[in-house]
């Protein structure tokens, strides 16, 4: 796994070396510098930049270049170049970068024709985003009003049901319960007696803790549907211990000791989730606005026959028919075969089509009077075809298990009756 701060000087550095960071100078004065790469080069004086941190081919690294990098970097991520070694790091990083930027227009990369594609495409991408960004920024802020009226005409989105934390101790019996009850109110502490009679062993050694119970719900954590028990927390002071309560677990004494009530979520409270929302349907009708209003002025014009067929590309008879005979499902191929005869109805491939109809029912399908119609359908309508005599064949042997010669199935498993159209074989002429 790469370092999370390795990884942030690659990028980093990366943007430094394309001249991203608006402190890499232009493409003439890297060349002037690679021109000088053999000089010693020392400064003559204090940088206005900050100190100079390393030379790259004639060029000065300084806390400019540093800075750049860093900007857009999470603040965990600045906060770990405050050591010493790690700032050096990033300072060779830079350096390596900004020499590999020189080494490859010393190379004419610039040139590339690949490289001119990406970097348009680049640069496309570049402009649409900070067109957008720009436009964004223009639309006005949501206005106070406009969240109160939303938070007023929607309450039920900012309700919140009643809220109480329950505490129980279990007993197998409404007797054991009634004992519990007398114990407390006789002076014994909550946790003493929940210690020494609760059967929810689970609990008891935190004092019966069981979690939260909502007014719009009859659930209770650990114990499951138990409406009594719900109805109580919310009827009791908070301290207060209850009476004996039935549930599917057993009896049950409980103490609420947190509770809120139903409500509204105060508008304070909910405002940054009303803006988001608000944000969100201006910033699509802006969207949806832009588009028409771009189409518009553009002339934007989709073509959905070219779509489809781009999609789908055309194929020959040839084609479908082969893609028939390789559908794993019977059924399917029954589909496609009828489609290519429908499109095809005079090609070669729509007999031989109308062959395999009647081979798939007999011989995988097992639907002998399905097979029989369309073997005498093909007989009707190809009568000259050389599959007359395995058509006949089939219709008088069909369901012994011996196909004619020449029709069958290989040993690998799939069906292969016949070739596609144009194959070699005798029978596919029709």
């Amino acid at each position: 796994m790469i370092h999370k701060r390795s990884l942030y000087l690659i990028l980093a550095g990366v943007s430094v070396a394309l001249g991203l960071c608006g402190c890499a100078g232009t493409s003439s004065e890297a060349k002037k510098a690679a021109s000088r790469a053999a000089q010693v080069w020392k400064p003559s004086g204090p940088s206005a930049s900050g100190p100079t941190l390393a030379i790259v081919g004639g060029r000065r690294i300084t806390m400019r270049d540093v800075d750049s990098v860093l900007a857009t970097a999470p603040p965990a991520i600045r906060e770990e170049y405050s050591d010493p070694a790690e700032f050096k790091t990033l300072v060779e990083r830079i350096a390596q970068q900004w020499a590999l930027y020189l080494e490859a227009e010393k190379t004419g990369i610039e040139d590339d024709p690949a490289y001119r594609r990406e970097l348009a495409t680049a640069q496309r991408q570049m402009l649409i985003k900070y067109y957008y960004q720009k436009a964004m920024r223009s639309l006005p802020a949501i206005p106070d009003s406009a969240m109160q009226r939303f938070y007023e005409q929607h309450p039920d989105e900012f309700k919140v049901s009643g809220r109480a934390r329950v505490r129980h101790i279990q007993a197998p019996t409404l007797a054991k319960a009634r004992e519990v009850v007398k114990r407390l109110r006789s002076g014994s502490t909550w946790e003493e007696v929940c210690t020494k009679y609760s059967n929810d062993k689970g609990s008891a050694t935190t004092g019966g803790l069981l979690g939260y119970v909502t007014t719009d719900s009859d659930l209770v954590p650990a114990i499951g549907k138990a409406p009594a028990i719900v109805a109580a927390a919310f009827k009791l002071k908070e301290g207060e211990t209850s009476e004996p309560l039935k549930s599917d677990r057993g009896w049950h004494v409980i103490r609420a000791d947190q509770q809120s009530p139903a409500g509204q979520l105060p508008f304070k409270d909910v405002t940054p989730r009303i803006r988001a929302s608000l944000e969100g349907e201006r910033n699509d009708l802006f969207e949806s606005t832009l588009m028409d209003s771009l189409k518009r002025q553009y002339g934007i014009v989709l073509f959905p026959d070219s779509v489809q067929a781009a999609l789908n590309p055309a194929r020959s008879p040839a084609e479908l028919f082969a893609q028939a005979q390789a559908d794993v499902s019977p059924r399917d191929r029954i589909e496609l075969f009828e489609r290519l005869i429908s499109k095809f109805p005079n090609d070669k491939s729509a007999v031989q089509a109308a062959f395999m109809i009647g081979f798939t029912y007999a011989e995988e399908l097992k639907d002998y009077p399905a097979a029989r119609a369309a073997f005498e359908k093909f007989l009707r309508e190809h009568p000259d075809s050389d599959l007359v005599p395995s058509a006949k064949w089939m219709i008088e042997n069909m369901g012994s298990g011996t196909p004619p010669p020449g029709v069958g199935a290989p040993s690998g498993g799939s069906l292969e009756v016949l070739p596609a159209p144009g194959g070699d074989s005798k029978n596919s002429k029709p």
